[in-house]
């Protein structure tokens, strides 16, 4: 054995023999995992290395990676947008909002009396692709509401049985078809009719509808009340 590998030798014994000295110490209730200061039964007083208590055991032998600093979503510290940054609604994704002109301000209607007031903007009426709001209805509405609107989706079948409730709405009734296109709005946009009327009140959504101003862009939102408009 060369002279080094027998010092990382000795090392390593001095190491292992300091860490069960101090383990019990520890358990013995001499040891202040704090200071390091030390004491046997009142014959001696010293200092240790400081072992301060760490996730789950009161030494850390090895520096896992689960007791590594971690920060939760939209913690800080994090990475903000520069100064140049576009705002624009919506979730389509960077790249689809590239001219100043085309960003679009979401609509503010903190009660009901202010959602009726809110209508269709004339670019996206003139522009209504009946069939792709069709398709907007079919992957997002249509796995509660049913294809038919009468509210007997998959999922209104399931809820029933297992009596889980609400169900979703029957979007057929006159509760629906005779609401504003405001009103139609703000409900796909907040999660039905409970969710706009908890999140109106300054309370968190119970409702199991999704608040589709976070899945869709105002232009689908808008599409998909022209569309319940049209049936």
């Amino acid at each position: 054995m060369s002279q080094i590998a027998k010092w990382t030798s000795v090392r390593y014994r001095v190491r292992v023999l300091l860490l069960a000295c101090v383990v019990v110490l520890m358990a013995a209730g001499c040891y202040n995992s704090t200071s390091g200061d030390t004491e046997i039964y009142g014959i001696a007083e010293f200092k240790l290395p400081v072992l301060q208590k760490t996730g789950s055991h009161k030494v850390m032998v090895f520096n896992e990676m689960h007791y590594q600093p971690s920060f939760r979503v939209q913690e800080g510290p994090r990475v903000l947008p520069t100064s140049h940054s576009v705002a624009f609604s919506g979730l389509g994704g960077p790249g689809l909002v590239t001219q100043p002109e085309m960003i679009r301000i979401e609509p503010v209607y903190p009660t009901v009396a202010d959602a009726k007031l809110i209508e269709i903007p004339e670019d996206i009426a003139d522009s209504y692709d009946a069939a792709g709001a069709a398709e907007l209805y079919r992957v997002n509405c249509s796995v509660c509401h049913g294809m038919t609107l009468g509210g007997d989706g998959s999922v209104a079948t399931l809820m029933k049985e297992q009596s889980l409730g609400p169900i979703p709405a029957d979007l057929t009734l006159g509760q629906t078809q005779n609401a504003t296109d405001g009103e139609l709005y703000a409900f796909i946009s907040d999660g039905g009719r409970q969710g706009f009327a908890l999140t109106s009140a300054g309370l968190e959504s119970r409702s199991p509808m999704p608040p589709f101003k976070k899945l869709l862009s105002q232009e689908d939102r808008w599409a998909l009340v022209a569309f319940l408009r049209a049936q």
